[in-house]
């Protein structure tokens, strides 16, 4: 009989959340990417930066905070 591993909602949600906020990294990045080859005024490459920062630690946080297992 193969073991069932239950995930808790916590821990669903983090995943989620962690998820999430790759994805939205990853667009700013291919976005900023293609501005930058645009020649967009640097204001603009600055907050899409800004973002970037803002959300990286806020994935470093939902990384590191308690109960979060990255093997699970």
């Amino acid at each position: 009989m193969a073991k069932v591993v239950r995930v808790g909602r916590a821990e669903s949600r983090q995943r989620d959340e962690v998820g999430e906020l790759l994805l939205r990294i990853k667009g700013l990045v291919y976005v900023r990417a293609i501005l930058e080859e645009r020649g967009v005024a640097p204001a603009v490459l600055d907050e899409h930066s800004r973002e970037l920062e803002r959300l990286r630690d806020r994935l470093a946080q939902a990384v590191q905070s308690e109960g979060f297992d990255a093997a699970a």
